[in-house]
């Protein structure tokens, strides 16, 4: 069971579900039903968008990160960060280090390939690479509302029968809320979340009511968050955009290619996340600047923690 839970956080999502890639194709166009809430101008929450001048300002960007479980310290994943000289972040690798081996080295498993169009620090579109599939191209495609703030994305794969499928997901901003509409083609509805989020006034995930259609019925998760007021690494990236507001409960293949949680992208680090008595907690070590070094999560009733993050910058 925890060793369940915690897969579900880490990067291992990120290199499962390959089912469903395919070659590179154009974004789609579905039909888009009507929003489930107006749209109103995210005003309070303008400090996620990315401004040159804020990507310029950034004190320090995110290099390398480290992950690992507690009980298995030798094999760690790792994501590697790439950038331009506009600070924009240009490439991501993923892999592992095997430290039981000899003559320990990176294993890269995949590779994200940020797009962007002219001299925009929003991306365009990701294209991620699997080292196993070196000629099956998953491309995901974003837009933005005139703020900057991700309103929609999609990938066109196929499913598990091999026809072509699409998925996007629509961003709605009402209030202190956003409403996340997934729209298929070729994939069915079972089990896929609609999800609204409720905003703190900072632009922090407050709260998280996730519901899923079963064939028991609809099932309603509800998740809460607490942070702290250090700096967020993922935030301070040209990326961040892109990839706040993703969905919780899918991997690669069907969902973001980075961040498949929303806990990822956050104005502070998240110290919880709650879900009915279950609370995961988080421990940081941070440097003068406030940036974190290192992060240690805590499953219920652990005393010791099971999974440790560390940050290179």
């Amino acid at each position: 069971m925890k060793n369940t839970c915690l897969l579900s956080l880490t990067i291992l999502l990120l290199i499962s579900c390959s089912k469903n890639e395919n070659q590179d194709v154009p974004p789609v166009t579905p039909v888009i039903p009507t929003p489930i809430a107006p749209v109103i101008p995210l005003t309070p929450y303008v400090q996620f968008t990315v401004t040159q001048a804020r990507l310029s300002q950034s004190a320090k960007l995110l290099r390398r990160e480290v992950t690992y479980l507690t009980s298995n310290r030798l094999l760690k994943s790792v994501r590697m960060f790439s950038y331009d000289g506009s600070n924009r972040c240009i490439e991501i690798k993923l892999g592992t280090v095997d430290s039981s081996q000899t003559n320990p080295a990176f294993s890269l498993k995949q590779t994200l390939t940020l797009n962007y169009s002219g001299a925009s620090i929003l991306p365009s579109s990701v294209s991620s690479v699997r080292t196993i599939f070196p000629n099956l191209i998953t491309t995901f495609y974003y837009k933005y509302d005139s703020q900057g703030l991700k309103t929609q994305d999609s990938v066109m794969v196929k499913n598990a029968i091999g026809e072509p499928a699409y998925r996007v997901i629509n961003y709605v901003y009402a209030n202190s809320q956003v409403y996340t509409t997934p729209v298929l083609s070729g994939f069915s509805y079972d089990n896929i979340p609609f999800d609204t989020l409720g905003l703190l006034n900072n632009g922090n995930i407050e709260r998280l009511a996730s519901k899923s259609k079963t064939t028991n019925g609809d099932r309603i998760v509800i998740y809460t968050f607490t942070y702290d007021n250090n700096i967020s690494p993922y935030n301070k990236l040209n990326i961040a955009n892109s990839l706040y507001f993703e969905n919780s409960t899918i991997g690669l293949g069907y969902n973001v290619p980075l961040e498949t949680h929303y806990m990822g992208v956050t104005t502070n680090n998240m110290t919880s996340w709650s879900t009915g008595s279950y609370t995961v907690t988080f421990r940081y070590v941070y440097d003068a600047d406030k940036y974190p070094l290192k992060k240690e999560l805590n499953l219920p009733g652990d005393i010791n923690p099971s999974q440790v993050f560390l940050f290179e910058y």
